[in-house]
């Protein structure tokens, strides 16, 4: 029976995340949909998908599609095409439209997606989100000394370099404080502007600035990511049966606190301590069910893995969770903090010198997976915040001025109503010609980095479920919400996802 309900529960799960998905795109088409309708322009068609038909209906003269491939839809409105005399598809003439009702159906599209986004909101704001609870500093975990570049070259890690110690107490980032500790000082690091990072830490009661310039992190596919961490809680996720950390006692649930007088600061710390220590004894001291315990003589294990000698005790580490807090975001600061996400990833994708590059943009492809990772991993709650990101931003960028895209469509019609004329057609249909050979050269480019990462992905949980937990080296996780790039059919681009990190 609990094998059933779980069946279930992941069926209804991919349910949730096809239609909002798909819903997003839905509304955005309605809007264009009704406000044509309201002011008498020709439709031809409203489709919701696209590729080969699943259901085709015809109302008053236009067709209502269900397409295969529900990534997307549109409206077929031939008048807002930009040349003079527009025709229906079947070649029939078409009066012009007057540059108001073109601007307000174009209007409509972001509109409803904004609205759709509200509503939305206001359920977060009902029953709250979960987050990191407030921390105003953090504890620095670990700094390694150097890092493997994509050219597998060996370089100094930056931080490192700049003099960040483990013990630091970070208290702001770039000269501004924050409120949810590590999550939000990780969002500040990767937005920084010029790639230029100052971390203002606290080291013996003494204030000390850090900085340096952000570098390209392999592991996070060239973000400008940092390569040091929070000191968090290790904690026990596996012991292996027969293994020297079975024998010598230890249980799945225990935080790890020292191993042989030093302090465990983070997983990453343990790993190397256990390659360090090597054929000698460990002792370990642990937190179990609020008792401290000392757990000695553990003798490691040397094993070939993946072609390289380890030594290996036999447990799986994960990061304890830390303390969190349930908040309750008014619609508008949901919508707000979308916008300033935009601006920041705007403004890295055009600074040169900060590491954010569009291949670290998402398409369809990206966003229905970081959907499914989400609403697997962490809920529905974490991922219909996800899904009101995505339909704020789908407004947003659509109103940008470009031909193609709906703010295209309100500039021209403002020009037009402002200068009494419309811009030249010859003009308008060159710059919508080199726009669609761009967006169309982006979605590939984009949908082709999505399918890397998800396929990299899938190798990873794959291949982590068949060798020993211990033997890789845990990074925290990716800040994830670099804000989209889209379009009028729906591609909007969400950051690389909550990738999961190693573990």
């Amino acid at each position: 029976m609990a094998e059933i309900m779980e069946v279930l529960l992941l069926v209804l799960k991919v349910l949730f995340i096809v239609f909002f998905f798909g819903f997003c795109i839905f509304i955005h088409e309605f809007g264009h949909l009704i406000v044509a309708m309201w002011r008498g322009l020709h439709i031809e068609r409203f489709s919701v998908g696209f590729g080969k038909p699943i259901k085709k209906w015809r109302i008053k003269n236009i067709d209502y599609v269900i397409g295969w491939l529900p990534f997307g839809g549109y409206v077929a409105l031939p008048q807002l095409d930009p040349s003079d005399s527009p025709k229906s598809s079947d070649g029939a003439d078409l009066p012009a439209v007057a540059p108001l009702d073109r601007t307000l159906t174009a209007v409509a599209g972001p509109l409803f997606n904004i609205l759709f986004g509200f509503l939305l909101a206001c359920v977060i704001w009902v029953i709250g989100i979960e987050g990191p609870a407030p921390a105003t500093s953090f504890a620095v975990g670990y700094v390694p000394e150097t890092y493997t570049d994509g050219d597998g070259d060996e370089q100094i890690v930056p931080e490192y370099k700049a003099g960040l110690q483990v013990g630091d107490i970070v208290v702001a980032i770039n000269g501004e404080s924050f409120q949810k500790g590590w999550q939000e000082a990780l969002e500040m690091i990767v937005y920084s502007p010029d790639g230029r990072v100052q971390i203002d830490v606290t080291r013996n009661s003494m204030p000390l600035p850090i900085t340096y310039n952000l570098v390209s992190n392999p592991d996070f596919e060239g973000l400008g990511y940092p390569f040091f961490g929070p000191r968090l809680p290790t904690r026990v996720g596996q012991v292996m049966p027969n293994s020297p950390a079975a024998a010598a006692g230890l249980e799945t649930g225990d935080i790890l606190l020292e191993i042989n007088g030093e302090k465990v600061a983070n997983g990453a710390l343990l790993v190397d301590r256990i390659q360090q220590y090597g054929a000698d004894p460990l002792v370990l001291k642990v937190k179990r069910m609020n008792r401290n315990m000392v757990i000695a003589d553990i003798q490691a294990e040397k094993k070939d893995i993946d072609g390289e000698m380890r030594y290996l005790i036999g447990i799986g580490i994960e990061t304890a969770p830390g303390p969190s807090a349930l908040y309750y975001p008014s619609p508008w600061t949901q919508f707000t903090d979308v916008l300033r996400r935009t601006y920041k990833t705007v403004r890295g994708l055009i600074d040169r010198k900060n590491p954010i590059r569009p291949r670290h943009m998402s398409g369809p492809v990206g966003i229905f997976h970081m959907l499914y990772v989400i609403v697997i991993n962490a809920g529905f709650v974490a991922a219909l915040n996800l899904i009101i990101f995505i339909s704020f931003s789908l407004a947003i960028l659509n109103l940008l001025p470009l031909p193609i895209l709906d703010g295209g469509h309100i500039t021209l019609g403002m020009i037009e109503m402002i200068s009494g004329r419309r811009v030249p057609t010859q003009i308008t249909l060159s710059l919508s010609y080199a726009f669609i050979v761009i967006l169309l050269s982006f979605m590939l480019y984009v949908t082709f980095h999505d399918a890397k990462r998800v396929g990299r992905s899938f190798y990873s949980d794959s291949h982590q479920n068949q060798r020993p937990a211990d033997t890789s080296q845990p990074n925290p996780e990716p800040a994830g919400d670099l804000a989209p790039a889209s379009d009028s059919a729906g591609t909007d681009a969400v950051p690389p996802e909550t990738r999961k990190a190693p573990d």
